[in-house]
C-alpha cells in the first residue's frame, strides 16, 4: 500500500524557532501510480519540530497528515508519523489512518489457475505503533502493537472469499504485540550509500489482544549497500518469515508491488512463508537525474519444506530517479517491473529498500 513516509524530509518552511526548540510545516500535493491503485492524487502536511531540550543534531519528530484518492475509487486517509527523544535513545514510529480500498485476491498458494482472480472492497481502520530503545550502538530494541479492523464487501459471487473457508474471508479484527529489532548503521536513511539496515521481529496475534484471530509471525529482513570508487551503488536485499496458525488471508506473507518482486501485483502470491532476495544496481545520469537496474528471486508456500524450485518466481526491471531533495538524498521513483507474463509501473517517492 502506498505511504507517504518517504516524504519526511521534504523541505518545509519554518514558522516558529527558538534557540532549543524549532518548528517547521509544509504543504504539498501528491500524486503517484501504483498497479494496486492506478492513478492517485491528494495533498499532505507535514508538522516537524524537536522536544524540549534536544539537540539541533538530533532528528527532527515529524507528524503527517494525507489523504488520497484514487482512480480505482481508493480513498485514504492516514497520518504517518516518527518522535525521536533523549537525544535519539527512544524512536516512535507507527501510522493511524482509514482505508477504503479495492485488492485483488488471487488466492493462496501456488496451485492457483494462472488467469484466477477476484476483486474484492474492504473498509478498514488502521494503527500503527513501534516503539524502540538504544540499547548498543547503531541497534535499537522494543515492542510493536498492530491493529486492523477489516469490513470486506462486494466479493465475487460464488468466488473464493465467498465461500466462507478462507480464513478472514468475512472480515475481522486483528490486533498483536510484537518484539522488534532494528540495527541500522545506514549513512544516509533514505538514498544509502553504504552499511546495514537489519530488522527482526516477533508478533504474536491473540485474542487476548482483542484479535478475532490467532496466529504468530516471524520475520527477517536484511539491506545492505556497498558504493563503487564511481559513485555507483549495489544495493541487496534478502527476506524471510514464516506463519504459524490460523492466519487471515489478508495477513499472509506477500509477494508482489512497489517493495518487493516488482512486477507483480501486490499480494500476487501469499502464503504462509516466503523467502526472497532482491539486488538494485544505481548510477547517476545528469543533473539530478539517475537510473537504477534490479531483479528478484523469491517463492511462498505453506512451509519451509514446501518452498520447491518450481515455485520460484523472478523479475526484472528498471527505472529513472529524479532527485527532489538534494540535502536529504529523496528521489522521485520511476520503475517497471516485468515477472512472469506480467508487467507493472510505479511512480512514488523513495527507494524500493
Amino acid at each position: 500500500m502506498f505511504s507517504l513516509s518517504a516524504l519526511q524530509a521534504q523541505d518545509t518552511t519554518q514558522v516558529a524557532s527558538s534557540e532549543d526548540r524549532s518548528y517547521t510545516l509544509a504543504a504539498f500535493p501528491v500524486v503517484f501510480y501504483l498497479p494496486e491503485t492506478r492513478l492517485g492524487f491528494g495533498g499532505a502536511g507535514i508538522f516537524a519540530f524537536r522536544f524540549k531540550g534536544e539537540p539541533p543534531s538530533s532528528r527532527p519528530s515529524q507528524l503527517q497528515l494525507a489523504a488520497a484518492y484514487t482512480l480505482n475509487k481508493q480513498v485514504l486517509f492516514y497520518l504517518p508519523y516518527q518522535l525521536y527523544w533523549d537525544n535519539e535513545a527512544w524512536i516512535a514510529k507507527g501510522e493511524l489512518g482509514y482505508y477504503r480500498y479495492f485488492y485483488n485476491f488471487y488466492g493462496i498458494g501456488n496451485e492457483q489457475a494462472e488467469d484466477f482472480v477476484e476483486e474484492y472492497e474492504v473498509f478498514f481502520p488502521r494503527v500503527r505503533v513501534n516503539v524502540q530503545r538504544l540499547v548498543r550502538p547503531n541497534l535499537y530494541t522494543g515492542i510493536r502493537y498492530w491493529f486492523d479492523d477489516y469490513a470486506i464487501q462486494n466479493v465475487a459471487e460464488n468466488g473464493q472469499l465467498s465461500v466462507g473457508n478462507i480464513t478472514g474471508s468475512e472480515g475481522g479484527k486483528v490486533s498483536g504485540l510484537g518484539w522488534i529489532n532494528t540495527f541500522d548503521n545506514r549513512d544516509n536513511i533514505f538514498f544509502p550509500r553504504k552499511g546495514w539496515l537489519i530488522e527482526s521481529i516477533a508478533f504474536f496475534n491473540k485474542p487476548a489482544f482483542g484479535s478475532d484471530f490467532n496466529f504468530n509471525r516471524y520475520s527477517l529482513d536484511i539491506n545492505t549497500y556497498w558504493q563503487t570508487p564511481w559513485q555507483h551503488i549495489f544495493a541487496f536485499n534478502a527476506f524471510t518469515g514464516f506463519i504459524t496458525g490460523d492466519a487471515p488471508f489478508n495477513e499472509l506473507l506477500l509477494m508482489g508491488g512497489d517493495n518487493r518482486a516488482r512486477g507483480y501485483y501486490e499480494g500476487r502470491f501469499r502464503d504462509n512463508t516466503m523467502a526472497l532476495i532482491q539486488a538494485e544496481y544505481r548510477l547517476p545520469l545528469f543533473w539530478r537525474f539517475g537510473a537504477v537496474a534490479f531483479a528478484s528471486l523469491g517463492a511462498v508456500a505453506e512451509d519451509y519444506a514446501n518452498l520447491a524450485s518450481r515455485n520460484l518466481r523472478y523479475n526484472v526491471g528498471g527505472g529513472i530517479r529524479f532527485l527532489l531533495d538534494e540535502k536529504e538524498k529523496i528521489n522521485l521513483r520511476v520503475d517497471v517491473g516485468f515477472g512472469k507474463n506480467t508487467t507493472a509501473y510505479y511512480l512514488t517517492i523513495g527507494e524500493a529498500f
